[in-house]
């Protein structure tokens, strides 16, 4: 049988997710036990970025391998996410299982200060200096030197890239200010795309954004510059807190004050697994870089307090590589006014679309955990995969 055939195949008999499979301890497994519990083979590599980070990056495919033929994946998770965000909701939906069944390398990157790279060459994670980043370090650093580290490996020129909010941020900070990395992704995907903020409708982060120029400075002036900070007590104590037979459960309620209220697409078992792996961990500087993208309505790299010229936004128009973007219309982060605006700059895109369309309350969270993600979403992802893998190979770029 043609790989384009088997990959039909495998689309057209693929479950049509829904019913999220989740096992109580998946919430206190990592990400790579997670990988290996349902039979699909996992590695860890330590990636060291130019400015001497370890980021931990976890390899995944099926049992019998990957297909060679096909480009690697690299996935980047959010802000305090990591790579178990795209193992969480189980074999049948979550985007890295389902990448690894139809053949693909897939990576699951770390970036920087989460649970999975939290080491230096020269600084230790107790050090204030090793805090001094935001996403922009993220961005000219990290995904820089994961790409590499990944086409070194592989053997392969391009990649394959799919974002998630701070993912897409980061995404976005690298494809505009090094703009050789354009030529080493061939077709980007970018969900919730955190790029232009100042329409955000969450109650509960726009309060945190409101009173943020008295709290982060009061924490900066006391050393506080991680930002929740992964841990088996915290991420356990979340858990009972999210525990799906207590009476009352106050988790659903805030996920839908932080990222738009959707109750229908949670299943509370998944978000009890979440609070396990995430918060995992970030600087508050990332936090500070956000407040001041949403009050300045601008896309530009961090503004110190004692610089008084202003940074020159990013430059949006290099960002060259074919992207699709998916965007919730209830997603209380990003708004979709936001969304469609970034996509009136972005010089190559090959799809724009909110999901479920204008008349659904897909979310910010959704994207991730949502009961329907892998029919919304993430079959769009794999077709479009597999629609590019097929040109790709009719123009004879293997």
């Amino acid at each position: 049988m043609s790989f384009a055939l088997r990959v039909t195949f495998w689309l057209l008999t693929t479950g049509v997710g829904g019913r999220l499979i989740i096992d109580e301890s998946d919430g206190t497994l990592t990400a790579l036990e997670l990988v290996k519990k349902y039979g699909y083979r996992g590695r860890a590599y330590t990636v060291i970025t130019s400015d001497g980070y370890k980021l931990g990056v976890h390899r995944m495919s099926r049992k019998e391998g990957h297909n060679m033929q096909l480009l690697p994946v690299l996935i980047i998770h959010g802000l305090l996410g990591s790579s178990a965000d795209w193992v969480l909701i189980g074999p049948e939906n979550a985007i890295g299982y389902q990448l690894a069944n139809a053949g693909y390398d897939v990576w699951l990157g770390n970036t920087r200060g989460n649970r999975y790279s939290r080491q230096h060459e020269e600084m230790s994670p107790s050090y204030v200096p090793f805090w001094n980043f935001s996403w922009h370090e993220k961005g000219m650093h990290d995904l820089p030197a994961m790409i590499d580290f990944m086409l070194n490996a592989t053997g392969h020129r391009q990649i394959y890239y799919i974002g998630y909010s701070e993912g897409t941020t980061t995404y976005f900070v690298m494809t505009s200010t090094r703009t050789e990395y354009n030529a080493k992704i061939r077709l980007a995907h970018a969900m919730a795309p955190a790029v232009l903020l100042d329409d955000m409708r969450s109650t509960l982060l726009t309060s945190l954004a409101d009173i943020s120029p008295v709290l982060i400075p009061l924490g900066q002036g006391a050393n506080f510059v991680e930002l929740l900070r992964w841990s088996e007590t915290q991420n356990g104590l979340l858990r009972n807190l999210c525990n799906p037979s207590v009476t009352w459960n106050p988790c659903p309620g805030v996920f839908g004050d932080a990222f738009g209220p959707n109750p229908e697409s949670l299943n509370v078992h998944v978000i009890q697994a979440m609070m396990g792996h995430c918060p995992s961990g970030a600087s508050i500087k990332e936090l500070k870089h956000y407040d001041q993208v949403i009050k300045s309505g601008i896309f530009q790299p961090y503004q110190e307090d004692t610089v008084y010229n202003e940074q020159a936004p990013y430059n949006l128009t290099a960002s060259t590589v074919p992207v699709h973007i998916y965007y919730g219309e209830n997603d209380w982060i990003v708004h979709p006014k936001n969304v469609r605006q970034l996509a009136t700059v972005l010089p190559n895109v090959r799809e724009l679309q909110a999901i479920g369309g204008k008349n659904t309350q897909y979310t910010h969270i959704d994207f991730m955990i949502g009961k329907r993600v892998n029919t919304l979403v993430y079959k769009k992802i794999l077709f479009n995969l597999w629609n590019d893998t097929q040109m790709r190979l009719r123009q004879g770029n293997f």
